[in-house]
């Protein structure tokens, strides 16, 4: 995500409320997303990364990759503030995922954050099970955090079910959350297919760009 979010504020029924709060509880989590305000400008990203692909197929082959290793994905809409802290900041609206490591994969801190570099995100942001604590990851040479730096920002749970919000930076951006959990499993054998041909395309690309 190459972006600062600051602070989350879903809309949510309660019971959305519950099983996202209940996932922070159980499992690793992330919220990423693919898009850049100019997919073209390349200046900040590292060697080899990021193709020029509009926005919508950079988070289809996203969550692709997502689906394929057994994460559960969910939608998300939020606002974000691109290139923080510097002149060229702008407040950008983008599609973004919620991500769950239902598997408990013990590489999921590192698959999100190098798929973060692939897309050239300023930044993921990584909840440990439990959302004691939460982690802005810099994937691309933007600023903030920067590139490897983990920049804590909190408690993620806030203490509170009912508001469920978490603070980063300085302002205040809301962030609204998609009903349900997606995962490869529950998807019928053609999108199966495709998802696995997408996820071993990007992959590829990856290994090679390594």
């Amino acid at each position: 995500m190459k972006k600062v979010i600051t602070e989350w504020k879903e809309f949510l029924t309660e019971s959305s409320i519950s099983r996202t709060y209940e996932h922070i509880l159980n499992h690793d989590t992330g919220f990423m997303t693919a898009f850049r305000d100019n997919t073209k400008d390349r200046t900040k990203c590292m060697p080899d990364h990021s193709n020029t692909m509009e926005n919508y197929e950079r988070n289809r082959q996203l969550k692709a990759v997502l689906l394929n290793k057994g994460y559960g994905v969910t939608d998300v809409d939020g606002t974000y503030v691109e290139d923080f802290g510097t002149d060229a900041a702008k407040e950008v609206k983008e599609d973004s995922f919620f991500v769950v490591n239902l598997k408990n994969d013990p590489n999921f801190k590192d698959t999100i954050t190098g798929l973060g570099e692939h897309f050239c995100q300023d930044s993921v942001l990584f909840v440990p099970r439990g959302g004691e604590q939460s982690y802005l990851i810099g994937t691309n040479d933007a600023d903030f955090p920067g590139y490897g730096n983990e920049e804590e920002t909190g408690e993620f749970l806030g203490g509170k079910e009912g508001e469920f919000m978490t603070r980063v930076g300085k302002s205040k951006r809301p962030i609204r959350f998609a009903e349900g959990l997606e995962t490869k499993a529950r998807m019928q054998n053609n999108t199966k297919f495709l998802i696995s041909r997408l996820a071993k395309q990007v992959l590829q690309e990856m290994k090679g760009d390594s």
